[in-house]
């Protein structure tokens, strides 16, 4: 599972990102997770990704 997010604004969407947590940088990469129009939904996946912990 993933254990970093963000939310990361591209063009008019926002995307949230997810990363493994990697003991060396060159092997962490992050990845999106789908992006969306609405600031507000990004916000509350990334938020119910946090308390759930990814599950």
């Amino acid at each position: 599972m993933f254990r970093h997010y963000k939310v990361t604004p591209k063009g008019k969407t926002w995307h949230i990102m997810a990363r493994k947590g990697a003991g060396i940088a060159t092997e962490a990469a992050w990845v999106s997770l789908g992006g969306c129009t609405s600031q507000i939904v990004a916000m509350r996946v990334y938020l119910a990704l946090m308390t759930r912990g990814g599950r």
